[in-house]
């Protein structure tokens, strides 16, 4: 204790006062309503590239083994301008192909190889409308095989055509 101070001078000395009692009180309840709706929010989300490379496709059907998707091709993702970029296309690939062995009801597997041929960049100009056909090849263990298929949707021709391996047994965690 401090010298010459009673132990009910440092009890009054302690005291919080009824208005910032209920200062603290409303910092806690801000607290907790935001760590709800944090918790709220923390669903898995797309990475940056995801989203940004990805954003825009309408899934037309998806059946088991089977998806079909259509994408315009935004200028963001274009390569000078011109046509869209490979690296949008192996993640067209990547992700539409992963959703084909999904869609066959198969866990949730990482790309192990992918093969992309790029047939015609040009039939894929900013504005463009691309059919995106996946289909899942077949499962043997924990590996799959997908075949990837990007056309223009208006000409019909092929811009691009991909294989994607993939190996896992991931748990797909869903909330609905």
């Amino acid at each position: 204790m401090a010298m010459g101070a009673s132990a009910s001078d440092l009890k009054a000395l302690l005291q919080v006062s009824g208005e910032d009692g209920a200062l603290v009180d409303a910092l806690d309840r801000r607290a907790d309503a935001a760590l709800r709706a944090l918790q709220a929010a923390a669903e898995p989300s797309p990475s940056f590239f995801e989203g940004f490379a990805l954003q825009g496709i309408r899934v037309g059907s998806i059946h088991p083994g089977r998806i079909l998707c259509s994408f315009t091709v935004p200028t963001r993702l274009t390569a000078g301008g011109n046509h869209l970029a490979p690296g949008a296309v192996v993640a067209l690939v990547d992700e539409i192909g992963s959703a084909a062995a999904v869609a066959d009801g198969h866990h949730l597997k990482v790309s192990v190889d992918m093969s992309v041929s790029f047939v015609d960049l040009a039939a894929a100009a900013p504005g463009d409308t691309l059919r995106i056909s996946a289909r899942a090849l077949g499962h043997r263990g924990a590996y799959s095989g997908t075949h990837v298929l990007v056309a223009n949707a208006a000409t019909g021709k092929v811009v691009a055509e991909g294989r994607h391996s993939l190996f896992g047994k991931m748990k797909i965690r869903s909330n609905i």
